[in-house]
């Protein structure tokens, strides 16, 4: 019994050391299967919270917890947790498939995309990325320089509570603005786009070359220059871009900078006819003949066929005096082009040019053979017919011009100086206010009107257009000394006063117009100031009295006068020597200089214009033809001013031929 009782108190103790050996194998064996696989742990952990979860829903109706979405995107299935962000671009396409949640059943679940469609259960709808991108695209976002916008979340609900909310990242790529800008119309906003685009990405040289594009067509060189150049930095050796920025500069006049990137560029594509015909653009500019030569002859060895390139090699020619090699050229052309009206035109223009009119209207014709409606060829063929003194043709092709050109107002100027030259007035004046009607600010209509309306002794019409012509030009003596006679004559005595005096003022010294003055203030009853100007009469000048002041010889026993003259004869002389010799330049100081000495003689002005005229610089000689037109309505270059702005519109008509093409190519 002793040993059975000792037995008996002996059980309890290995009963709890193998417990507790149990206990610690276990603990050992659940530490191991932790460290060894945690994951399965974690969803053990897991699936019995949910199961915990689930059964207080079920049987406590605790509101369900959210745990994940269950997403497709793009074809691969994948869950989106309560803390992450389902991130998607323009290219991604998504459906929620199911949420995972203590609704099991998913019977009293949804989920719904804020701003996303109308309101109900999205679950197995389709999204595509694109959307949600434009989306924000045209919202307000689009504004700031952003590359992802959160602005949208996936809600999920249980019955009509939200239980929990997934971000939506979206993401807006360089891309989504560029394909943005080539999607809309307005190039204002197709510019903000695409600098979105460059702004999201240094490196991108491509859509920094759709910028700068849009740019150069806006005629926002500045703009354009600095993205090509972004390009180049890029990409040194990008020769489109080069070519653009020549381009750029070429139309900014910015000959030099064109220049230089255009020799970088003919040394690395020397067989690029476009880039030695821009070289040859930009050296004609630069009026450097003799380069621009060479590169339009480079680029017509290389494409020996193409028209326009020798139209430009033949104006380069024809500016560097070389007419010879010019007509060559136009000659050329119009032997070979399908539409050879154009050299036919230049080549009248150099025969004009060298005065042999025969030619120039021959080639006129061959001109106006192909284009029988152009009116500038006919105006031509006028001034070449005024060259041979064929008036009845002049007079045909100047008619048949103005009905081509309707409103251009050099045509209609010089075929109502037809008319005046016919001493056909009335049709002149009409010509002449035609011409007004067309640009009221054309002072040579203007004046022609008048003088005409003066010597028609229509006074009233000629002191309503000198009033205007007073006010153009301020300063000008011969029009108040006009105005003081033609006011005299309607018995207006005080305007006429006050203009004789006016033009005295401005310095007009002539005995009639001082006879004149003093005839005014004595029919006013003003003695006192009729004797001061009649002590500035010579014996001889009474007789005088009605010739309008500018319209006789001036002069003067003055020994300052006759000292002035000597001088001004010395210089005079010399110009013409020099015009003798054909040194424009130096005829033109000369010339210059006796003005200085005799600013009232029309011969200087003459002469000066003609060796204006000479040299091209056609503004400059109409300047002067009517400098002298002024002093003597008789002058010999009076026939010289219709002609010159006949000249002047070639000029014109040529000058928006190159406009229209500024930084393009022949």
């Amino acid at each position: 019994m002793p040993n059975y009782d000792g037995n008996k108190k002996k059980r309890p103790d290995k009963l709890i050391v193998a417990g507790v050996v149990t206990a610690t194998v276990a603990i050992v064996l659940l530490v191991s299967f932790i460290y060894a696989r945690p994951q399965v742990f974690q969803s053990g952990i897991f699936f019995a919270h949910r199961a915990i979860n689930a059964f207080s829903h079920y049987v406590f109706r605790v509101k369900p917890d959210f745990y994940f979405l269950q997403v497709e995107k793009n074809g691969r299935d994948i869950q989106v947790g309560a803390d992450e962000i389902l991130e998607i671009s323009y290219r991604d396409e998504f459906v929620i498939k199911s949420v995972g949640s203590d609704d099991l059943t998913g019977k009293y679940t949804s989920v719904m995309i804020e701003g996303m469609g109308n309101k109900g259960n999205q679950t197995g709808v389709l999204f595509r990325g694109i959307d949600l991108v434009n989306k924000i695209m045209k919202s307000d976002a689009r504004l700031k320089d952003v590359q992802a916008v959160n602005l949208y979340r996936i809600n999920v609900y249980y019955q009509k509570e939200m239980i929990a909310a997934v971000p939506l990242r979206i993401v807006i790529k360089p891309q989504d603005w560029l394909r943005f800008a080539s999607e809309n119309k307005d190039v204002g906003a197709q510019i903000e786009f695409l600098k979105k685009a460059v702004s999201q990405n240094s490196k991108d040289a491509g859509v920094r070359r759709i910028l700068a594009g849009i740019y150069l067509k806006q005629n926002r060189i500045d703009e354009a220059v600095s993205l090509y150049e972004d390009v180049l930095r890029i990409n040194p050796n990008d020769t489109a871009a080069m070519k653009e920025l020549a381009r750029c500069y070429l139309k900014g006049n910015q000959h030099d900078p064109a220049i230089r990137v255009l020799s970088v560029l003919v040394a690395k594509q020397p067989q690029d006819v476009e880039t030695c015909a821009m070289l040859g653009l930009s050296f004609s500019h630069k009026k450097l003949w003799e380069k621009a030569a060479h590169f339009y002859l480079q680029a017509l060895q290389i494409e020996p066929g193409n028209q326009e390139l020798r139209m430009a090699l033949a104006g380069v020619y024809e500016n560097s005096g070389n007419e010879d090699a010019a007509a060559g050229q136009y000659r050329y052309i119009a032997e070979h082009s399908r539409d050879a009206a154009a050299a036919w035109k230049a080549m009248g223009d150099i025969y004009f040019k060298k005065r042999n009119y025969t030619r120039a209207i021959e080639s006129y014709g061959q001109a106006v053979r192909i284009k029988p409606q152009d009116g500038a060829v006919h105006a031509n063929m006028a001034a070449a017919y005024a060259g041979m003194g064929k008036l009845k043709e002049e007079m045909q092709h100047l008619q048949k011009a103005a009905v081509l050109m309707p409103d251009e107002p050099v045509v209609r100027f010089n075929l109502a100086a037809a008319y005046e030259k016919r001493k056909m007035t009335d049709e002149a004046v009409r010509e002449y206010l035609h011409v007004l009607k067309i640009n009221p600010e054309d002072a040579d209509a203007l004046e022609r009107v008048a003088d005409l309306a003066f010597k028609s002794k229509k006074y009233d019409q000629a002191v309503h257009y000198y009033e205007k012509l007073g006010k153009k030009y301020p300063q000008k003596a011969s029009i108040f000394a006009k105005m003081g006679f033609a006011y005299g004559e309607m018995n207006q005595y005080a305007r006429s006063a006050e203009n004789y005096e006016k033009a005295i003022s401005l310095g007009a010294k002539d005995q009639t117009m001082y006879n004149n003055l003093a005839y005014a203030y004595r029919k006013m009853g003003k003695e006192k100031e009729a004797s001061r100007f009649s002590d500035k009469t010579s014996p001889g000048s009474k007789k005088a009295a009605q010739v309008p002041a500018g319209d006789r010889p001036k002069g003067s026993n003055n020994r300052q006068a006759i000292d002035h003259t000597n001088q001004s004869s010395l210089y005079v002389s010399r110009g013409q020597a020099y015009a003798d010799e054909k040194n424009w330049d130096k005829a033109i100081v000369n010339y210059l200089i006796a003005l200085r000495y005799e600013k009232k003689n029309d011969e200087i002005y003459a002469g000066l214009g003609n060796a204006y005229e000479k040299k091209g610089l056609y503004q400059k000689a109409l300047q002067a033809y009517r400098s002298a037109y002024e002093i003597n309505p008789g002058t010999r270059v009076a026939a010289r001013i219709p002609k010159l702005r006949i000249q002047l519109l070639r000029e014109k008509n040529k000058n928006a031929g190159e406009n229209d093409e500024a930084g393009e190519t022949p």
